[in-house]
Order: structure tokens, then C-alpha cells, then sequence
């Protein structure tokens, strides 16, 4: 029996004397058409169980057809003059043609990354040679013919994938770069889902985590700027943002008609505001998917949030209860959110306006106090200097300022929290005496920042952006950066010697361990 390493030499020598067989194998196909059945053997590599050997048929199988491809050998119709056996041999290269093609597309689903991402290329390297050098007679007066059907086949095979899709559709991402192939693969797409009544969650998963890395442009390139072309030119293609409009729309208005599964129904919410309302043919179309949305509550209001305002300040989209029910967001689960730092963002957005009523600011400044006495430390200065930016807008909520004079008990508080009509609950009648409290937090800086309330307001606004992304960490680390410790927090002046009572107080007689 041989030894582990001496069958580990021999299966070295038996892959290298393959490999050696193909690559001359594929030079004299390339030289002379007489050893064209060269490639039967090559393709039955294709089958083999050890991966390189597989790849090495791959490139050696690329090379030969795109060179094909490029001198005409595998047109649909040959040249005039052509005999018979000629003909004959064209559509058997043909024929293995597809059948290099049909493995490619099996192996895009192979269990190796490596393997899968190689078969990728290598499609993609055929589709180039046919886009530049096109199979099908073309029509009269045509000069170029884009290979749509390839691209259809490649999208059907790539969004049917089980798992491990993510690398292979990133991979993908790069030929997204070309005008040419993103123009197509929108009309490819729309073809697509609207021949699709029934599409299981591994196909919508594949689709939006393409859709989420499509980006639209709506100018033409500067002259500077090289047009990326993939197998095209400027003279068969050029960049049409109203058609890419068109197929773009039917994408989105084909996909929000299947149900989401909860993780991607947030993923769609996620890039709707920026990268897809701005890009849609009528966005108004999108309202009942937003305002339902909106209406589920929890993070996945926070979500729709964005998608709303910008249908109501861009599109005329009439939401009387908008702040209504902004305000119903602002309970305590918004502080612990993933979405915490947009959902902030936005809120400030929504609330730059000085010409929202005094009512309506003076609610969103009371529960916003009221959540700053039980929001984590690195959240109640974000949420303090969000109240003080609503006093400097609206100059009238000076009067909700601490009023120990009209209320000297908490338990009086007009205020009610637990009411959801903005103008029923008082806030008006009430006063910011949580912040007031917060003058005697343990922590210094947010002790500090709460006394904002005793003196005048600034002219300029505190930039809450800054405040979105603080962290525990952060304070920490700000505390233990100051050089001099300020006056009310409290210090050791006298070094223990033992567990005891300190000296000269009279529970010292009395008290000692």
C-alpha cells in the first residue's frame, strides 16, 4: 500500500499531466478546426471531482469559444458559399457551445465560492464576445444586437439561488458599473417579474440585495468622464434615463405586490427614500404600501417614516395625522431600537419647521423630557439638546421652563403622557421640570448640559447630528480626559486607613472595623 504522501506526489503528476493535455489540446483547436473534437475532451473534465482540473477546462473552453465567437464560426447563419460539411461542423460547435453554456449556468449554484464566481466571469466573458460579435442574423439596417436572452437566462439562474448567494451577487455588483448592462438588466428585470405570478422568498431576497446596489442617474456623464460601455458602444448605445425610469417603476410596482417576509420588508424601507422614490415614474403609486407601513408601529414605522414626509413634501401627499402619529413613536422601545440614530435624524428633520403650532412643539418637547429620565446615558444628551433646539425655535416654550411657583408638586403635572390628541394632553399648561432633574445626574456632562434650562437661550442650535452615534464609551472616555474636576463632584479628602467612620466625627467613637 503507498504511502499517504507518495499518493499525494502522484495525484500532483496526474494533475499537471491534465493540465498540460488541455492547454495543448486548446491551442490546436485554436490553429486549425481539423482537432475541433479536441473539445469533447476538455468537456469531460468539466465532470471531474477535483476543482482545479474544472476550472482550468473552464478558461480553456472560454478561450476557445470566444474565438469562435469573434472569427464568425459560431453564427446562426454562415457564410454564402458554405458546404455542407462546413455547415455541419458549425452547428455541432454550436451545440457544444450551449452545452459549455448550460454547465456554467449549473456551476453558478456549486457549493465552492471560488467556483461559483469563476463561472460568473466566464458567462460574463461570453456574453461581452456575443454582445460584440452577435450569434443571431441581424436584422436589416442593424449594426448590433444586445444578447438580452443571455442576460434573462444568467438573472433567472442567479435569483433561484438557495444560499451562499450573497458573494456571487456581490460579485455581480461590478458589472452593474456599465451603463450598458444596468440599462438592460432593468429591462431584463421588469420582463421578468412581470411574467412571475408566484415568487418564493429566496428569489425576492436575491432580487431587492441587487436592487439595493442599483443606482440611477438622471444627467449624462461630463466630458471628462469616460462612459462605461460593457459590449457596447457609443454608437449602438447610449444612456436613456426616461426608459430606465420605466423598467425601474415596473420593478418596484411588481415586487411590493408579493408579501415581504419582517427582515426584508425593512431592507425595502430602508432604500426606498433615497434610492427609489426620487427615480419612480408616479411615487404616489407607493402611498398605501407606505402609509400601511407607517401604521404598523415599531421599527418598521420608523422605516416608513422617511418615505412618508417625502411623498408629502415632494408629491403634495395630504397626512393631516402626521405628527399625531409621529408622537406615538416617541415611547421608550424607540430608545433601544436598531433604527434609533435615522429615526433621531428624521425627527429633527420633521421638526425644523418653525411654522409647526406651538401645541404640537410643546408636546414633542414635554415627551421627549419626560423620556430623557429613563433613556441611557449617551441618549439623554441627544434628547436634551433636542428639547432646548425646539425652545429656540419656537420662543414661546420659554414659559414650560421650571416654574417652582406654579408647581410645587410632580404629582400636579397637567401633562398627560398616555394622550394621543397633541393638544389634549396639555403640555401647554405643564413645565420641563425633568430637566430640571437631570441637574442632578451622576454624570457630569449630562448635569451640566441640563442646566441650559436656567440661563438664556442660544441664538445658534445644538447640533444634534453629533449627538446620534454617542456611546457609553464616549462619555466615558470625556470624563476621564478632564484635567480639572468641576466643583459638584464629589471627592475622597482623606485617605482611609481602615473600614471606619472619617475622623472627628462622632459616629467614629463609636463605629469601627
Amino acid at each position: 500500500m503507498a504511502a499517504p504522501s507518495t499518493r499525494k506526489r502522484e495525484s500532483k503528476q496526474n494533475q499537471r499531466e491534465i493540465f498540460d493535455s488541455i492547454k495543448l489540446q486548446t491551442k490546436e483547436v485554436i490553429q486549425s478546426r481539423k482537432n475541433i473534437n479536441n473539445i469533447i475532451d476538455i468537456q469531460s473534465n468539466l465532470e471531474s471531482d477535483e476543482s482545479a482540473v474544472v476550472k482550468a477546462s473552464i478558461k480553456a473552453l472560454d478561450k476557445i469559444f470566444c474565438h469562435f465567437i469573434a472569427n464568425g464560426s459560431l453564427s446562426e447563419q454562415g457564410p454564402v458559399l458554405e458546404t455542407e460539411a462546413d455547415k455541419k461542423v458549425r452547428e455541432w460547435s454550436r451545440e457544444r457551445y450551449q452545452e459549455f453554456q448550460d454547465r456554467l449556468f449549473k456551476l453558478i449554484a456549486a457549493e465552492q465560492i471560488s467556483l461559483q464566481e469563476l463561472s460568473l466571469v466566464h458567462l460574463m466573458h461570453l456574453f461581452q464576445a456575443e454582445g460584440q460579435h452577435p450569434l443571431p442574423k441581424l436584422p436589416e439596417g442593424r449594426e448590433h444586437m444586445f444578447p438580452h436572452e443571455f442576460l434573462e437566462k444568467l438573472m433567472l439562474h442567479m435569483l433561484s439561488l438557495e444560499k451562499e448567494a450573497a458573494p456571487l451577487l456581490t460579485r455581480f455588483q461590478e458589472f452593474m458599473e456599465y451603463e450598458d448592462i444596468l440599462f438592460h438588466l432593468l429591462r431584463v428585470l421588469a420582463k421578468i417579474l412581470k411574467g412571475k405570478s408566484n415568487v418564493d422568498e429566496k428569489f425576492l431576497k436575491n432580487l431587492i440585495h441587487i436592487l439595493e446596489h442599483i443606482t440611477l442617474h438622471n444627467t449624462p456623464p461630463k466630458e471628462e468622464e469616460k462612459t462605461k460601455l460593457f459590449c457596447s458602444n457609443k454608437n449602438h448605445f447610449k444612456w436613456n434615463y426616461g426608459r430606465a425610469k420605466q423598467f425601474f417603476s415596473i420593478i418596484w410596482q411588481q415586487l411590493l405586490k408579493h408579501p415581504l417576509t419582517p427582515s426584508l420588508y425593512k431592507r425595502v424601507l430602508v432604500i426606498l427614500p433615497e434610492k427609489v422614490l426620487p427615480h419612480l415614474d408616479k411615487p404616489l403609486l407607493l402611498t398605501d404600501f407606505l402609509m400601511e407601513s407607517y401604521r404598523i408601529g415599531g421599527a418598521v414605522s420608523i422605516l416608513a417614516l422617511h418615505g412618508v414626509f417625502l411623498l408629502m413634501q415632494s408629491h403634495n401627499l395630504e397626512y393631516p395625522d402626521f405628527y399625531t402619529k409621529l408622537y406615538a413613536l416617541l415611547e421608550p422601545g424607540v430608545l433601544f431600537v436598531k433604527y434609533r440614530a435615522r429615526f433621531f435624524y428624521l425627527l429633527d428633520l420633521f421638526m425644523t419647521s418653525t411654522h409647526i403650532p406651538e401645541y404640537i412643539a410643546a408636546a414633542f418637547a414635554k415627551r421627549l423630557s419626560r423620556l430623557a429620565l429613563i433613556a441611557p446615558a449617551n441618549i439623554v444628551i441627544l434628547l436634551l439638546h433636542f428639547v432646548g433646539n425646539l425652545m429656540i425655535r419656537h420662543r414661546g416654550l420659554a414659559r414650560l421652563m421650571h416654574r417652582p411657583e406654579d408647581q410645587k408638586d410632580i404629582t400636579d403635572d397637567p401633562y398627560i403622557m398616555s394622550e394621543t390628541d397633541l393638544n389634549a394632553c396639555k403640555a401647554t399648561e405643564s413645565s420641563l421640570w425633568e430637566i430640571k432633574t437631570l441637574q442632578s445626574h451622576v454624570l457630569p456632562e449630562i448635569a451640566n448640559t441640563a442646566k441650559f434650562i436656567d440661563r438664556d437661550l442660544p441664538k445658534l442650535e445644538w447640533d444634534v447630528n453629533q449627538d446620534l452615534e454617542t456611546t457609553l464609551e464616549d462619555l466615558l472616555e470625556k470624563e476621564l480626559k478632564r484635567k480639572y474636576p468641576t466643583d459638584d463632584i464629589p471627592i475622597n479628602f482623606e485617605k482611609p486607613t481602615k473600614f471606619a467612620c472619617v475622623k472627628h466625627e462622632k459616629l467614629s467613637a463609636y463605629f469601627e472595623l
